[in-house]
């Protein structure tokens, strides 16, 4: 259902601090779990359909120009924040469709998040939210500053598995069990939202991984969403995708 360890891992980078924090987990999963990592930026510059073929010709070599310099500049951005091997991507058009694209060839996508409200959330604020209603890989999200260490981050997991999705407890159980194991680190079960907070506020789960079963996706994305915009902690969501929803993440629908 979920490969772990996951054997290529996506990493989504606007190039602020945030997603400079998920690079350096990201980093560290790869590391640890031998994966390839891809460090991904996504550009968009189009044409406006009025444009004269010589003004389409001129805008064509300027996205050629400007692809060319966020390549040079997003390798420069993961050497300063890793030392792990990875490759630098520069997709076309919006940042959640990128994703998702990609994500379609992933078994992990790590993102940051600031969780600003209003127009400075676009990045990594409602582009999250629209990769996690879509994908179907497992998707890690960490909060800008909320994270000491990159390895640090897989210390203490907390499984949350509600009763609706039972059926997805053992796989979901296997998935973060194995990811603690990686770096030395502990896994406890909480069946309840109460004991998620419980557990969150005395400090005892550094890494909340959150299952939903494909039954209780459809219907329970809302709050997973604001779990997203609220919770403190890097959070990693498992998402069992419904037969209907295939197609959906390869393109962003």
């Amino acid at each position: 259902m979920w490969t772990c360890p996951p054997r290529r891992i996506v990493t989504a980078v606007d190039f602020g601090e945030a997603s400079a924090q998920a690079v350096g987990v990201a980093a560290a999963l790869a590391s640890a779990s031998g994966a390839a990592l891809t460090l991904l930026h996504a550009e968009t510059l189009e044409a406006p359909p009025y444009f004269t073929a010589e003004q389409i010709d001129a805008i064509e070599h300027q996205r050629q120009a400007a692809r060319a310099e966020a390549q040079r500049y997003l390798t420069r951005f993961g050497r300063r924040h890793t030392a792990v091997p990875f490759e630098a991507a520069i997709a076309d058009g919006p940042p959640a469709d990128a994703i998702l694209r990609a994500a379609a060839g992933a078994d992990l996508v790590v993102m940051g998040t600031h969780g600003r409200r209003g127009p400075g959330r676009w990045w990594l604020g409602s582009v999250a939210e629209r990769v996690l209603r879509h994908t179907g890989v497992p998707l890690l999200v960490t909060r800008e500053g909320t994270v000491d260490t990159a390895r640090g981050v897989f210390a203490r997991v907390l499984l949350s598995v509600s009763p609706d999705s039972a059926s997805v407890r053992q796989p979901a159980e296997a998935y973060a069990r194995a990811l603690a194991a990686q770096f030395g680190g502990t896994l406890a079960v909480a069946l309840s939202a109460e004991d998620v907070h419980d557990a969150a506020r005395r400090g005892d789960a550094t890494l909340i991984v959150v299952a939903l079963a494909a039954g209780e996706r459809r219907h329970g994305l809302d709050a997973t969403e604001r779990l997203l915009r609220s919770c403190s902690h890097p959070t990693l969501f498992l998402l069992e995708r419904h037969a209907d929803d295939e197609g959906a993440q390869a393109t962003g629908a």
